[in-house]
């Protein structure tokens, strides 16, 4: 892995290298190896191009027909899209009502297949036009469920990373999955995570072991090719070892300036609120070799590597689900998050299809000395006062104090907070937070927002029917004292290393622990996988049987698959290290 910032050494794109993997870019590359291998089937020469939300299908297979016309030459082409097959956008809306609901910001998860939103018939029609015979010619099948049309030929998969997709959503370059027009942002985002990722996602994993030809189309214009055996074995070989995912990050009405300065990210956003440091549903993994690299889901790792990446018995529990994420929300210089709520397990999966819920800790890595954590309702708060303040607040712009209702505690460095599901909470002003969660991450019911309104102007969105069926009132100041505020507990100690328990309540379905080392300190993943977050130090390197030493750098999270068992952490910078590691108990 390596660095990609001039001013900091986290670094935003940490590439995994593998020296024999060839990649190849460009539509051009492309054309030729769909030619080639199309010349080189046994039967019908059939390519099938399948591919995710958020690839401009128009422009992409644009490029491609000029460039695979060049290539061709004389050979005749056939071009048959999918999007022949989708039903009227009214019949769509229709049948996806039940998932999108009438809220404008969450949904139920929608379980059920492309082919529910394509016309049996036109659906039949295009597979009859695939199968009819035409000698020298190329059959080019392309869209969305392009391989739900036909077994036969050579599978091209193209994917385009999440955060990449929200952006080109953000620009109205794209639409949604059977949609004509783009809506605005918080439609297409709401119809993204509840519809197009979960649906699209089986056609994607089906694909993985199939796919004879996988294409990053992150850009679209400059697509990047990697063999379909090569990206599988660069996913076993990474499974085997510790890897860091993509990270990206966001503007939020509340962020702060450290992230932006500490990290080196782009200054022409006014902030950054958040990172998608681990959040296993969208970050991407970068594979290289010395030269270039691509990017793929970190969905494809989980799949693929299942046992090997979480441990089998988190695997007997989770499946391919990664249940933990690490993600850091940025109030230095900013303002408190919303006064906010999560939903209790039942409760979310009832009204939103969701298997587990969004339990949350927060982790102080550095703050200002002003700074609070908001945190339970006060001993004598009267819950339905404060609804109806939170009413009055919603409907007629009224103010309030939100201290009147909710304990407020002072943050300091390396202070962790417990907040199970149905505990009222937020980060005030000048926190670095590291939130180490369950990995669900929109499920947020907000109480009161201080009737801030959303980088776009808009007033932003409070669900009190939600919340204040889900706040818990029995998490009041002297309960939240003595279990949500957990003092180190010393588990092992020796010269100069140390673990403690930080975190571990029966709440919460994983545990925290932190690793003290001025050297080094020896530890073991006992079958299971660990998160990995430098919160204090320069920089320090895990050495794990078969691998080349792999660097972490101050706040940096990292992976280690269960597979690894034993590993050690050495400290090769200036100051001593201190390192959070999460785990499923």
């Amino acid at each position: 892995m390596e660095e990609s910032s001039a001013t900091s050494k986290y670094r935003t794109h940490p590439v995994h290298r593998f020296p024999w993997l060839s990649i190849e870019e460009g539509h051009l590359a492309l054309a030729r190896k769909l030619s080639h291998a199309a010349k080189g089937l046994t039967g019908p020469e059939v390519v099938v191009i399948d591919g995710f939300v958020g690839l401009p299908w128009d422009n992409f297979i644009a490029r491609l027909r000029v460039a695979l016309q060049e290539v061709a030459q004389e050979r005749a082409i056939r071009w048959l899209s999918t999007e022949t097959c989708f039903r009227s956008t009214s019949e769509i809306q229709h049948l996806l009502a039940t998932s999108l609901t009438d809220d404008p910001v969450f949904g139920r998860v929608f379980h059920g297949d492309l082919r529910d939103l394509w016309q049996a018939k036109r659906l039949e029609r295009l597979q009859r036009t695939v199968e009819e015979v035409h000698n020298d010619t190329i059959t080019v099948i392309y869209g969305f469920g392009a391989s739900l049309i036909t077994d036969q030929g050579w599978h091209i998969y193209v994917d385009v990373p999440k955060d990449r997709g929200q952006q080109l959503a953000g620009q109205k370059a794209i639409t949604n999955v059977g949609a004509c027009e783009p809506e605005g942002f918080v439609a297409m985002y709401k119809r993204f995570y509840f519809v197009d990722w979960p649906m699209l996602n089986r056609i994607k994993r089906a694909q993985l072991a199939r796919m004879d030809l996988f294409v990053d189309g992150s850009d679209h214009t400059a697509p990047k090719l990697v063999h379909g055996d090569d990206i599988r074995l660069a996913l076993h070989e990474l499974a085997r070892r510790p890897f860091r995912v993509k990270p990206w990050f966001a503007p939020g009405v509340w962020g702060g300036q450290w992230m932006k300065e500490q990290f080196g990210l782009p200054t022409e956003a006014p902030n950054y609120a958040w990172s998608f440091e681990l959040i296993a549903p969208e970050n991407g993994l970068l594979l290289g070799n010395r030269e270039n690299f691509f990017e793929c889901a970190f969905d494809y790792l989980l799949w693929a590597e299942t046992d090997a990446v979480l441990g089998v018995p988190v695997a007997a529990r989770y499946g391919s689900y990664f249940p933990i994420r690490f993600d850091y929300l940025d109030t230095m210089g900013g303002t408190n998050l919303s006064c906010q709520v999560h939903p209790r397990v039942d409760y979310i999966r009832d009204q939103f299809g969701e298997p587990f819920t969004q339990d949350e800790t927060y982790y102080i890595v550095t703050c200002e000395e002003d700074a609070q954590v908001y945190l339970g309702l006060r001993e004598d708060t009267d819950c339905g006062a404060l609804k109806a303040d939170a009413l009055a607040a919603r409907d007629q712009d009224q103010p309030f104090e939100i201290t009147d209702y909710v304990n407020s505690f002072p943050s300091k460095p390396h202070d962790l907070f417990l907040i199970p599901s149905g505990t009222i909470h937020c980060s005030g002003a000048n926190n670095l937070v590291l939130e180490i969660s369950a990995t669900p991450y929109i499920f947020t019911f907000k109480v009161y927002d201080y009737l801030r309104r959303d980088l776009s102007g808009n007033l932003r969105h409070v669900h009190l029917d939600h919340a204040f069926a889900n706040l818990d009132p029995t998490r009041t100041t002297n309960w939240v004292r003595q279990n949500l505020i957990p003092q180190p507990e010393l588990l092992r100690d020796g010269p100069g290393w140390a673990e403690y328990r930080i975190g571990d309540i029966g709440h919460l379905f994983f545990a925290i622990h932190r690793l003290e080392f001025t050297t080094a300190i020896d530890d073991e993943t006992h079958g299971k996988f660990v998160a990995l977050n430098l919160v204090e130090g320069t920089r320090c390197e895990i050495h794990s049987p078969g691998n080349e030493p792999v660097e972490l750098h101050f706040a940096e999270s990292i992976i280690l698959p269960a597979s690894i068992g034993h590993y050690t952490l050495r400290n090769t910078g200036n100051a001593p290290c201190k390192v959070v590691k999460a785990f499923v108990k």
